[in-house]
């Protein structure tokens, strides 16, 4: 069984995006009071929202 790198073993890659500025200020503040970087939060987010894709594809019927 394939088991998850861990993050010293992961290769990265810098990904640069313009958002609102007030965006990022509610994610500072977020990741602030939950004591998580930025690159935490936005790494966790990015995984989350393919793994909903991901179920919301696999429900459609395949005809």
């Amino acid at each position: 069984m394939k088991k998850n790198p861990t993050p010293e073993e992961t290769e990265t890659k810098m990904l640069n995006t313009m958002l609102p500025k007030g965006l990022i200020k509610r994610v500072k503040i977020f990741c602030d009071e939950k004591e998580m970087t930025i690159q935490d939060f936005v790494t966790d987010a990015i995984i989350d929202k393919l793994a909903l894709v991901h179920k919301e594809r696999r429900k459609r019927s395949r005809l």
